[in-house]
């Protein structure tokens, strides 16, 4: 929780109505790897790093409604996960809302993507988010419990204990066939060339 209330207080400090700007920037996943947090603050990830090529390593999470979620299982899927620092961030909201708009506006051309949403907020924060926004079409997953995902995909914020911002894309098998992480924390990644690709691998 004093984690996110830093990380929070840093965020809303200059940028309480800001509109959050979409990037096709993007670095590696795990150690020896930082990300940015208004430019000014770094902050070091940990874990071992995630690379297109590899399988979708297996993390035990549990979705807001507490069932247990292996990220390696298998159910002939194309997978988008939308990775977010904290469901109480302006960018993770706007980043959240942008992305079931897409879901939204091009519900039948999207037949066959299941879309995840992962953080290291608790469940409970987890579904008082789903409720305040009406977020129905897409999974949340929770990373609170032992930061598996973050720790096995190289996504984990050391100094935080939360998950730097970023979008993996699996094909049926499981097998990542795209990664965006971003350099920096307030902006959000290109959700639109994520679906493309999960499109194309349908």
């Amino acid at each position: 929780m004093r984690n996110t209330i830093f990380l929070t207080t840093l965020l809303l400090s200059s940028n309480a109505v800001a509109e959050f700007s979409t990037t096709e920037a993007t670095a590696p996943f795990g150690e020896q790897q930082v990300v940015t947090l208004e430019e000014t603050n770094t902050f070091n990830l940990s874990g071992s790093a995630i690379k297109v090529g590899d399988y979708m390593p297996s993390a035990h999470l549990m979705t807001s409604d507490l069932k247990p979620f292996d990220t390696s299982a298998e159910d002939d899927q194309v997978k988008i996960y939308s990775v977010l620092t904290s469901v109480d961030t302006p960018v993770c909201v706007q980043q959240a809302i942008d992305l079931s708009k897409h879901i939204a506006s091009r519900k039948a051309d999207l037949k066959g993507i299941a879309f995840y949403a992962i953080s290291a907020d608790t469940p409970f924060a987890q579904q008082r988010f789903i409720k305040q926004h009406e977020m129905n079409d897409i999974v949340y997953l929770s990373d609170s419990s032992k930061h598996q995902f973050g720790l096995k995909t190289g996504s984990h914020i050391e100094e935080l204990g939360l998950l730097t911002r970023s979008i993996i894309v699996t094909d049926k098998n499981n097998k990542i066939v795209y990664t965006q992480r971003v350099p920096e924390l307030t902006t959000i990644p290109d959700l639109e060339r994520a679906i493309s690709v999960a499109q194309e691998n349908l």
